[in-house]
């Protein structure tokens, strides 16, 4: 009997120290960090270029705070991209822990950011739920170009030029893809970003690729069973990564920050570096 319980006892104690180890992991460490996840794409048709993409920066979130946004700005520019995409979601509400950062605060620390072709910016869902036109005329203020449902046609040098087509925000009911796509054409690749991947189920024109964030990587991922818990339509299939369709190449961000629980596990925090070659 006294081995049976020394035994139970070991095995309780064991299994305590290894549910504090994950708790501080996952609490204090891993959302903490910030990793840099470079990502190669081949068969860009036109000049290669090296895109930055980064979202869900819910400055404010524990961890994120004015400290972190300058080292971000910091690995961002060392990294000197040829253009910035941000994939909205600057802004929090409702962190657990979290200490809410006003826009301006936030987009001061960001106009630091430098790309010969430029930054662009799309909304995400908690950018809507704040001041959403007060957003968009900060953001402009500071150098950034916001595009919702919009394209431009960004030109790398007079025979080498791409379509940026920004779409907003899925989950709130901001998302027009067909607007968006409107004034684009064949004659140059498309490159796509939004905040929701559920976008996807709307779009039905060809792109050659889309980024997108809004799903943290489910901010808990098990490997051999992948996210726990995604917001949104998009199938947590979705919550990082690549996803081919038909139409083209999908990459979903892990993002930055974290929403209503400051935790992550097995999905760090992190911004894209995309190099697109021939």
């Amino acid at each position: 009997m006294t081995d049976k319980l020394t035994t139970k006892t070991k095995t309780f104690a064991i299994a305590s120290l290894i549910s504090i180890a994950l708790a501080i992991w996952s609490f204090l460490i891993e959302p903490a960090l910030l990793s840099i996840n470079t990502q190669n794409k081949i068969n860009w048709p036109i000049k290669p270029i090296k895109i930055v993409f980064f979202s869900d920066l819910h400055a404010g979130s524990p961890h994120i705070n004015k400290s972190y946004i300058k080292k971000l700005v910091e690995k961002i520019n060392k990294a000197q991209p040829d253009i910035i995409l941000i994939g909205g979601d600057l802004v929090i509400n409702e962190v657990l822990g979290g200490d809410f950062m006003d826009i301006d605060s936030v987009a001061l620390l960001l106009e630091n950011l430098t790309a010969p072709l430029g930054k662009f910016v799309v909304l995400g869902n908690h950018d809507w739920w704040n001041d959403s036109k007060k957003i968009q005329k900060v953001l402009s203020t500071k150098r950034f170009k916001v595009l919702e449902n919009e394209a431009l046609l960004i030109e790398i040098d007079p025979i080498n030029k791409f379509w940026l087509v920004g779409i907003g925000d899925h989950y709130t009911n901001h998302s027009d893809p067909k607007i968006a796509f409107n004034k684009t054409n064949e004659s140059w690749p498309k490159i796509v970003f939004m905040h929701d991947p559920g976008s996807l189920f709307e779009i039905k024109d060809k792109f050659f690729l889309a980024l997108a964030g809004h799903m943290h990587g489910g901010q808990v991922f098990i490997p051999g069973i992948g996210a726990i818990v995604t917001p949104g339509d998009a199938p947590k299939e979705w919550a990082k990564g690549w996803t081919e369709f038909e139409l083209g190449s999908l990459y979903v961000s892990q993002g930055i920050g974290t929403s209503i629980l400051p935790l992550r596990f097995n999905a760090p925090p992190e911004f894209i570096i995309l190099n697109l070659f021939k």
